[in-house]
């Protein structure tokens, strides 16, 4: 949904925002209303727009890694 033309809606969903400065970002919102994910600005709405597509395209494929099980052995290490 795109915020900066004024959409709404509820749900998980992605939504493009305008920036202070004029540019736009994505955010990724859960169910709950929480936003999940912010992304880096983007110059032009229609980059914004490639960013999700391309985060539905390639993650689902994407490996997962997670990083706080690999962490608690190092820090169980140090004392």
């Amino acid at each position: 949904m795109d915020l900066s033309a004024g959409e709404t809606g509820k749900g998980y969903r992605f939504e493009i925002e305008a920036a202070k400065n004029g540019e736009h970002f994505v955010r990724f919102r859960a169910r709950n209303g929480e936003i999940m994910v912010r992304s880096e600005t983007y110059t032009s709405k229609a980059s914004a727009k490639n960013a999700i597509e391309s985060v539905k395209k390639n993650g689902p494929k994407a490996d997962t890694v997670d990083e706080s099980l690999a962490a608690k052995p190092a820090a169980a290490a140090k004392k």
